[in-house]
């Protein structure tokens, strides 16, 4: 032991407690401290005041007789090892104390030096590692995940709170049981399986299967199995840690469906796009190639605008709602980089309100907008390597018509958002000749379709160069 050891001793026979001093002072290879009161009362009022780190007691004190000695010392303090001297006629009320908490019991005039050093020692070191295990077993049993131990031929020796909550068995009704109780009869032999893995040193860690509840429901759960050695490095049991994933299974099937679902609308836009596309080209019997190459980079670019959106859900907790912000940011991004724009040529700068929120019924759409507008400004406004600047624009509004008065919470508020969406750009502005109602450009129509998908209003102003201005009213997401 390497710090100083701080010895408690109730003893009140002066002679005995010289011989106690002088032992340990002979026979001890530890630094100690040693405090020697002779009533019961003294030493408890010192003990809450002090710490100390092991106490020594005689059972016969001037104000406490017998086992009630021990008990009232080691109800104040059971943390503090306890060591009982007792003379030859009190060994049974030694037994009796060391049963009831104790940590050893040492017979006056049969004990040496090396004896109680030895017991100092040992009760010490015990006492921490009772402490280690009660640790550990509250741990265990306070623990939210069930906590089972089995034997290898498969029955249940140990089973927690956790347990209790997720099977809905009470530890009585299992305890010996066989583990088959909680198999479905679909996986009957599961548990032999796992048990030979655990045996062929094999790990198995967050292992998905299903499980039986004492109710008969079926539920999911994601194990952990840990071997379970004796003290002589046999294999003796098994440790499975089960949580109840059901809830999260649910959550990630809908998901699923949700994605696939997403997919196959996604899909059936890009062919449509396509089909569009190719109208544009089918009453051409000579193709020019450039033009051919830039229609299906235009394609290629409405297909990012959307990957783009999934990308960010996907790579987000919220997999329905989409910060439209850092959207943007990367859209104009992989623009630049597509048309090959440098920073030094073109100017792209964002105004975009913070934390605007839009599901995917609205995000896909207007990405494509913001696609389409922007590819025309790059491709369109800065012609012979003139510079300048595109601009987005995108702010909120709250309807006058939903007033404090009219409202109950924020939600009914958002109901009311409009959001105002500005792409613009200083170069040499969009033809006199091409008109939103009737224009024969793919990009144009393609924006005046997704406006009109939103029920939203589309506005040009060529002054200055082009600036469309797109009106929509959503419910936001947050």
């Amino acid at each position: 032991m390497d710090k100083k050891v701080k010895i408690l001793l109730f003893e009140d026979n002066p002679g005995d407690a010289g011989l106690i001093e002088e032992m340990i002072e002979e026979f001890a290879d530890f630094q100690y401290e040693l405090k020697t009161f002779q009533t019961l009362n003294e030493g408890l009022n010192h003990l809450k005041e002090n710490r100390f780190d092991i106490i020594l007691s005689d059972l016969g004190l001037p104000d406490s007789d017998g086992i009630d000695t021990f008990l009232e010392i080691h109800a104040r303090n059971s943390r503090i090892p306890i060591i009982i001297l007792t003379g030859m006629n009190d060994e049974k009320i030694g037994v009796e104390a060391v049963k009831k908490g104790a940590q050893d019991y040492l017979v006056k005039g049969q004990v040496d030096g090396r004896l109680l050093r030895r017991s100092i020692q040992y009760s010490i070191e015990r006492k921490k590692a009772e402490e280690r295990v009660q640790n550990l077993a509250n741990i265990v049993e306070s623990s939210n995940d069930a906590i089972v131990t089995r034997s290898l031929d498969g029955f249940i020796t140990s089973w927690n709170l956790g347990a209790e909550q997720i099977y809905g068995y009470l530890a009585e009704e299992v305890l010996g049981k066989p583990a088959t109780v909680l198999i479905p009869c679909s996986l009957k032999n599961e548990i032999q399986k796992l048990t030979e893995m655990i045996k062929q040193g094999e790990k198995i860690h967050q292992y998905e299967t299903s499980r039986l509840r004492k109710d008969g429901k079926v539920i999911n759960v994601s194990m952990t199995l840990s071997p379970v050695f004796d003290i002589s490095g046999e294999l003796m049991a098994i440790s499975v840690i089960s949580r109840d994933i059901t809830e999260s299974k649910k959550a990630e099937e809908a998901r699923k469906k949700e994605i696939h679902h997403r997919i196959k609308n996604n899909l059936q836009v890009i062919s449509s796009l396509l089909d569009l596309q190719a109208e544009k080209f089918a009453s051409n019997e000579v193709y020019d190639t450039s033009k051919v190459l830039a229609a299906f980079r235009d394609s290629q670019n409405r297909v990012i605008s959307m990957a783009l959106i999934h990308e960010e859900l996907y790579g987000s907790k919220e997999v329905s709602i989409l910060n439209f912000a850092t959207y943007l940011q990367k859209l104009t991004e992989e623009l630049f980089r597509c048309y090959n724009v440098g920073a030094s040529e073109t100017e792209m700068v964002l105004e975009i309100e913070e934390n605007i929120f839009f599901d995917m019924d609205t995000a896909v759409p207007l990405g494509m907008i913001v696609n389409e507008l922007v590819s025309n400004s790059l491709k369109h406004a800065f012609p012979s390597g003139k510079t300048g600047k595109v601009q987005i624009k995108l702010s909120r509004e709250i309807s006058k018509k939903f007033g404090h008065s009219e409202i109950e919470d924020s939600n009914e508020a958002r109901k009311g958002a409009s959001y105002i969406l500005i792409v613009s750009d200083n170069g040499v502005g969009i033809p006199e000749s091409i008109s939103l109602e009737d224009s024969d450009t793919l990009g144009i129509q393609l924006v005046t379709i997704l406006v009109d998908q939103l029920d939203g209003e589309l506005d040009l102003n060529r002054t200055s160069g082009t600036e469309f201005t797109i009106k929509i009213k959503v419910a936001e997401n947050k």
